[in-house]
């Protein structure tokens, strides 16, 4: 049999099942055949691919899960992490307290002048800085505002007491009781050590420095500068427009050899005073007690007086400042300064001395029967020894009187 026939024989008997088949079923079923030979359509192919794209959404499902939890762990986290909501705050209604500046227990009375008309607590208040005392950055006080003019005493760290007194007078004390007083309105300034024995003298007119049984002068103006030196032998005097330097004596006035200081090249009165103050050693705390000892009264003249230590302190209602320093063996030292014509005097056993501006600018100096006077209108400097006299006239010449 050939291969044409062998293929007709294999059909005919598929073809055959299939049509007893039909013949079999009922004509419902056929009806019912015809809705699924329309899906018969799709082909193997396509249902593998339906199912592969099946396979992809539900790993795609599996992956937004698990996205799902992590987003669900982090809100958890940020939820932990936000703090709860905070209540606004509300500004109750203003009622008027006891404390509160606008009470009546605030209120200024009527009979302060000091204040301007339109000033009140409140506005003293909102204008109050809270910038640190004595900075650079503090706004000035207002005009209307009085400043301090009362005495004040304090101990500085360098360990002295510092009494500040009327009309910008200052007397600072050392633990060991040396002085300094300082006249800021006529720029002069005079110290006495502890043990007495030195003195130093600033003043417009000229200047001092007593060390034990000498003292020496110097003076400047527009003519030259005057030196002069009180010590046992004599005075010795020069200037800076002379090549000799001349002494004074009981014989009188010849040439010698000596040396000088220069007082201008430092400021010898605080020197000193502050050389005797390091030479203590517990200052502040000796300063303090010294301090609370202190005593005060009023005269009926009107003189303020203080006593702190062995030193008293007077001062008038026109600010004449007088300081006396009293020894144990009995010897008595004055200081004196006056802020109204500058002028300054200094009285001990050893030495007398004054100064002064005005009409009367002069410089006096006495120690024993030797004198010194200087004239700040004439310019002329003399000195006086055992009955002799000698010194520079108004040209700054020599002159033997």
């Amino acid at each position: 049999m050939s291969k044409g026939k062998q293929a007709m024989s294999l059909r005919t008997p598929m073809g055959y099942r299939d049509s007893q088949d039909k013949e079999n079923r009922s004509p419902m079923k056929r009806k019912n055949a015809e809705v699924p030979s329309s899906l018969s359509k799709f082909d193997n192919d396509d249902l593998i691919k339906v199912r592969r794209l099946s396979e992809v959404d539900t790993d795609d499902l599996i992956k937004v899960r698990r996205l799902s939890e992590v987003d669900n762990d982090d809100l958890t986290k940020v939820r932990r992490k936000t703090p709860a909501r905070v209540t606004p705050l509300t500004i109750p209604s203003y009622n008027p307290s006891p404390l509160s500046p606008k009470a009546e227990e605030f209120q200024l009375p009527p009979h302060i002048s000091a204040l301007p008309a339109n000033t009140n607590l409140s506005s003293l208040f909102s204008t109050l800085s809270l910038t640190p005392p004595f900075s650079p950055h503090l706004p000035p006080p207002p005009a209307w505002q009085p400043q301090h003019s009362g005495v004040t005493a304090v101990v500085e760290q360098q360990g002295y007491i510092s009494l500040r007194l009327r009309h910008d007078v200052v007397l600072d004390i050392s633990a060991n009781q040396a002085i300094r007083l300082t006249n800021n309105l006529k720029n002069s300034s005079m110290s006495l050590s502890a043990c007495t024995t030195q003195m130093a003298l600033v003043h417009p007119k000229g200047r001092i420095l007593q060390y034990g049984n000498r003292v020496e002068v110097q003076t400047e103006d527009e003519v030259s500068v005057k030196n002069a030196k009180i010590y046992p032998r004599g005075i010795s005097f020069t200037a800076n427009n002379m090549a000799l330097v001349y002494l004074l004596d009981e014989a009188g006035a010849r040439s010698t050899s000596d040396m000088f200081h220069d007082l201008y090249a430092t400021q010898i009165s605080d020197t000193l005073f502050m050389e005797s103050c390091q030479r203590e050693g517990q200052s502040v705390t000796t300063s303090i007690r010294l301090l609370d000892m202190a005593r005060y009264w009023r005269t009926e003249a009107g003189v303020d007086c203080w006593v702190i230590g062995h030193v008293f302190i007077q001062q008038t209602e026109d600010g004449l400042v007088t300081v006396e320093r009293e020894l144990q063996h009995g010897d008595n030292f004055f200081l004196k300064t006056s802020p109204s014509n500058g002028k300054v005097k200094f009285d001990s056993r050893f030495v007398q001395m004054t100064a002064s501006l005005g009409d009367e600018s002069h410089m006096f100096l006495r120690s024993g029967d030797r004198r010194l006077h200087y004239s700040g209108h004439t310019k002329v400097f003399t000195v006086r020894n055992a009955g002799h006299s000698a010194g520079f006239d108004e040209e700054g010449e020599l002159r033997i009187f």
